[in-house]
């Protein structure tokens, strides 16, 4: 299994991750994205993910124009 780290304090709200994974990330009040589902760590917040969305996932790490969303084994 796959984990999602998203570093939401840097979020500029541009919908990228939502619009390409919302399995994943949904944008909240302040139109940020967030996690869903995930735990925060220092500042991260993670999530589990699973291998069939990693097509999709990849395109959230690669297309984020502030470059905070990781995906890690």
């Amino acid at each position: 299994m796959l984990e999602i780290h998203h570093k939401k304090a840097e979020c500029i709200g541009c919908k990228l991750c939502a619009d390409t994974a919302p399995q994943y990330f949904e944008m909240d009040d302040d139109g940020l994205a967030q996690l869903i589902g995930s735990r925060e760590n220092r500042a991260f917040h993670i999530a589990p993910c699973f291998e069939e969305d990693s097509e999709d996932l990849q395109q959230c790490e690669e297309g984020c124009p502030v470059n905070i969303i990781r995906i890690r084994k």
